[in-house]
């Protein structure tokens, strides 16, 4: 009879302990920066699962053993210690994570794709509008320019103080703050009080085109323009290639590779032209697009220390992620149960 308890509890073990193992192993490996074998990944998760069995083994002697046991407290101790640091630490939030990413990646992806597109075609209609979209720096320097250009056209024809029409002294003063704004070098023509129109037309076409310079890098660039249209193009692609492949199959983790470089190349082209879009009031987008070192949310969801540590015990999702908890709690602990029970002395009986 024993030897039946043994046999079948520690098949059952090892079934369990293998899902776990499995789980385990999946969220380590894309945690662990790349190049890291994953036969390795595998060993660390196994010997990692084996001690908090042994713990668990421990706990369940020092409480439940009715004879005399040798240190019976520093086992419960160590028991209690090797729980908490290779199970809850590790193994429980591990396994909660690769629940939760097989499950979830797919639709993730698809709202990353969205919402990313959804920006992308903000910098496309910004940068072909008929008017030329400005960032704060650029309407600034704009304001400037068109006060003194407005200046310059009324002393010349004599509506402003000291009201004499042509090319005065005045008009120099302002050319000299267009100058200094645009860091230009319009010069004042040198027939001093001419009134040839000639002369007023040449002011307005240097400060248009010292204008147009200094604004080039306060406005959407032509290349942005086409590096949003094509970015998009490619991710709406994808993102109906992903659908296909989520109503038919589960995603490989290729496939979720190509999505994540797609998308951080959409990152990229919002974070650039971060100034002009108007990001969604009610979200964290604008957070998630312009920070320094941004994060995908595709990419975001293969972090273990983000899902779990940071994004779940933080209250961000919501209470039917405890499904995924305690799903990783039921399969380990069951796995313990087993390997207690193929262990168990035969005096405990």
């Amino acid at each position: 009879m024993n030897k039946f308890r043994v046999i079948g509890a520690g098949s059952a073990f090892l079934i369990l302990a293998g899902i776990s193992c499995w789980a385990t192993e999946k969220s380590l490996h894309m945690l662990l920066p790349p190049g890291w074998p994953e036969i390795l990944v595998w060993g660390i998760t196994i010997a990692f699962f084996v001690v908090a069995s042994i713990g668990t083994k421990l706990i369940a002697d020092s409480l439940m053993s009715q004879g005399f046991v040798e240190n019976r407290k520093g086992k419960l101790w160590g028991g209690i210690l090797l729980v908490v640091f290779f199970w809850l630490i590790m193994s429980m939030p591990t396994n909660t994570h690769t629940f939760f990413y097989n499950d979830k990646i797919g639709s993730v992806i698809s709202e990353d794709i969205e919402t990313t597109n959804k920006y992308l075609q903000q910098v496309i209609e910004l940068g072909t509008s008929s008017s030329k979209v400005l960032d704060e720096e650029g309407k600034r320097l704009k304001n400037i320019v068109e006060e003194q250009r407005t200046h310059i056209v009324k002393q010349f024809n004599g509506d402003e103080p000291p009201y004499r029409r042509g090319n005065g002294q005045k008009i120099a003063d302002h050319l000299k703050v267009i100058n200094d704004a645009l860091n230009s070098s319009i010069k004042q023509h040198p027939d001093y009080n001419s009134t040839n129109p000639a002369i007023l037309n040449g002011y307005q076409a240097e400060i248009d085109r010292a204008l147009e310079h200094a604004l080039r890098t306060h406005t959407i660039s032509d290349q942005s323009i086409q590096a949003a249209r094509r970015q998009k193009n490619r991710l709406t692609a994808l993102n109906d290639s992903i659908k296909d492949h989520i109503a038919s199959t589960s995603l490989t983790e290729e496939e979720i590779r190509q999505c994540e470089k797609e998308l951080k190349d959409g990152y990229n082209i919002i974070a650039t032209n971060k100034t002009f879009i108007q990001f969604d009031k009610d979200s964290d987008d604008e957070e998630v697009y312009t920070n320094e070192n941004a994060t995908t949310r595709t990419k975001r969801m293969s972090s273990v220390i983000d899902v779990f540590f940071v994004d779940f015990l933080g209250g961000k999702f919501p209470g039917a992620f405890w499904y995924y908890v305690i799903l990783s709690i039921l399969v380990d602990i069951a796995a313990f149960i087993f390997f207690d029970i193929a262990f168990m002395k035969k005096n405990n009986n």
